[in-house]
């Protein structure tokens, strides 16, 4: 019987993502009733049953059930989804940040399994396996045909058991074999923490896992006994995580009975709030890092902080993924639904929830604000709540926000866009694959790669060259190009229109025209490796940081030239600037700081 009942809520579903296809328009036209529930499943039960036993071919109802999981996005919402035991595993070891494994980040390079970095104090780290290194072998057994995903699961498992790799090496000329003892591999929340000046700490928090909070208190601590003062917190490109582990990080720079978050759903409604006074008072002026890879609990942290006016956020607006999902299993052998069952709301009404974020995401948040809203209505009000122009809410200082999903930051910084042969260089992996090529030299001639290293203008010109001799790198053609590629095509097509069967432009003015564009384009791409050239110094640096002394040496060099941090260290650097910012206009009404989070502002 439970097996049937599984079966029959996968029909369910199956067939109800069918009639998104094809019936969402009537409905939406007629407005009816919901149906009964009980009545449609054992009605679809049925057509599965009859599926089952008298369709032409047999089907698997497995089939059918993995079927209903893709249908189920398409009626739903994107975050909504039903995982199998492999993907269950994944999804815990996110969380809880911790698995046994050999302590290696891979990647594909050029098809091949490749060691993009091994992780500092793991037994892959101890035994000397180094960035670059291509495992050609697992146990014996050839990775030609692996996906990453099948990697993966043949370098990870019990720990205390070991696994062989072969591997081959830049400079060795033969295969290495590397047993590794796997163990317990911890993936730090806080991969990075370091005083920027005499008075400016920065934390760069990665993701939100069991012992996130934990992590940064260690880390405000290590960095108040180095004598900080003030503190920037990057959440740049965190996706989120434990909700609990957000609250928990927001307590830290917050006062006590501070209101954090609220979710609100169709039978879900909590309120949390700050359980104790945060061990970083508001005399130490705070700043937040975000951008468009921000989201979910990262955007619970920054959007607390900015409205209780605890720190300045800079940087972009944030991914806007406000929606909060359920765990619930499905069975014992690992099956479970991710559902959605709610939403984020921010201390003073605000919800992160961007609307092209969820399908059914902007009218449920507009019901449950219309809900609340009516609800606080006096008896004379008669006018009907237009939730169209309920957007503008205020901080508990009085500064104006809006409610369009994500967290606006209160100093937007535009970063400069990348030139393409240096977007192509990035996607490309070139400045780590010509790292791992030119290293053996460098250690050859006993040469120091450390944060005072330069590379010169010879290595550059080396580097340039190497881009220009890979295959892969100039497949990737400039927008410019695919132009030039689409205006030749054409005039062949017109050419052949009027009778001239050629595959080439045959028409001399034209052809020397479309030669010239395309010398022209050459030249422009080699203007780009100049006009970049310090981007580029300083991408062969970074790889080469990474590679030899480390991701901590790699990252304090990064940030020396970060835009949106130099932003930061200005603003915490001229206390006028940064009290100005933080400061409403003198007409400006402050918040109620009352426990509702529906302190919402009407706009006029």
């Amino acid at each position: 019987m439970k097996t049937q009942y599984s079966l029959s809520v996968s029909v369910f579903v199956f067939l109800l993502s069918l009639a998104a296809g094809f019936g969402f328009a009537f409905s939406a036209e007629t407005k009816k009733e919901p149906a009964d529930f009980y009545e449609e499943l054992s009605r679809l039960n049925k057509v599965f049953s009859e599926i089952n036993l008298r369709y032409v071919e047999a089907v698997d109802p497995a089939e059918l059930s993995a079927a209903a999981v893709q249908g189920i996005r398409g009626i739903l919402d994107p975050h909504t989804a039903v995982f199998d035991p492999k993907e269950s595993e994944s999804l815990k070891i996110s969380t809880e940040g911790e698995f046994g494994g050999v302590g290696i980040t891979i990647g594909l390079r050029d098809n091949v399994l490749t060691v993009v970095s091994p992780l500092a104090g793991t037994p892959a780290f101890s035994l000397g396996i180094r960035a670059g290194d291509r495992i050609l072998k697992i146990d014996g057994k050839e990775t030609r045909n692996l996906t990453l995903d099948e990697a993966v699961e043949k370098l990870r498992g019990k720990v205390g058991t070991n696994v062989t790799v072969s591997i081959a090496r830049e400079g060795a000329p033969d295969l290495i074999d590397f047993t590794i003892t796997r163990a317990k591999i911890v993936v730090h929340a806080v991969p990075y923490f370091a005083m920027l000046n005499k008075e400016i700490g920065y934390i760069k928090l990665a993701t939100f896992s069991q012992k996130t909070s934990s992590d940064v208190e260690d880390a405000l601590r290590k960095l108040q006994a180095q004598g900080m003062k003030k503190l920037v917190l990057d959440l740049r490109y965190n996706p989120g995580g434990l909700l609990n582990q957000a609250i928990e990080v927001a307590e830290l720079f917050l006062k006590q009975g501070d209101v954090i978050v609220s979710t609100r759903g169709r039978t879900q409604k909590t309120e949390s709030h700050a359980r104790r006074n945060g061990i970083l008072g508001k005399e130490v002026p705070l700043i937040v890092l975000v951008n468009q890879g921000s989201a979910s609990a990262s955007e619970i942290v920054a959007g607390a902080i900015q409205d209780w006016d605890r720190g300045l956020i800079i940087g972009k607006t944030t991914f806007g993924k406000g929606s909060v999902q359920t765990i619930f299993p499905l069975d014992n052998q690992g099956h479970a639904l991710k559902l959605t069952t709610a939403f984020y709301y921010l201390p003073f009404g605000r919800c992160i929830n961007k609307p092209e974020n969820g399908i059914k995401g902007l009218a449920i948040a507009e019901k449950n604000l219309e809900d609340e809203l009516a609800a606080e209505k006096t008896p004379e009000d008669s006018v009907k709540i237009d939730t169209a122009v309920v957007d503008t809410f205020v901080t508990a200082g009085g500064r104006k926000m809006f409610g369009a999903g994500g967290i606006a930051p209160d100093v937007d910084i535009e970063l400069d866009p990348l030139p393409w042969v240096v977007q192509a260089q990035e996607r490309m992996g070139m400045y780590f694959k010509f790292a791992v090529k030119i290293r053996p030299a460098l250690e050859a001639r006993k040469e120091t790669v450390d944060m005072n290293w330069m590379v010169s203008d010879s290595l550059f010109t080396q580097f340039k060259d190497f881009c220009l001799k890979d295959t892969n790198f100039t497949k990737i053609k400039s927008n410019a190009a695919v132009t030039a590629d689409f205006l030749e095509e054409t005039l062949i097509k017109e050419q052949n229109f009027l009778g001239d069967s050629s595959k080439t432009i045959t028409n001399p003015a034209l052809s020397e025209s479309m030669k010239k564009l395309r010398e022209s384009l050459d030249v422009y791409r080699n203007v780009q490796f100049e006009e970049s050239k310090q981007y580029i110094k300083d991408g062969i640096k970074r790889e080469l940081l990474t590679a030899v002394a480390g991701d901590s040496v790699s990252t304090a060099f990064t940030l020396g030239s970060d835009t949106q941090l130099n932003e930061a260290i200005k603003y915490l650097s001229d206390m006028n600037l940064y009290n100005k910012a933080i400061t409403a206009p003198k007409s400006a009404s402050p918040a109620k700081k009352s426990s509702k989070t529906s302190s919402a502002k009407k706009k006029k």
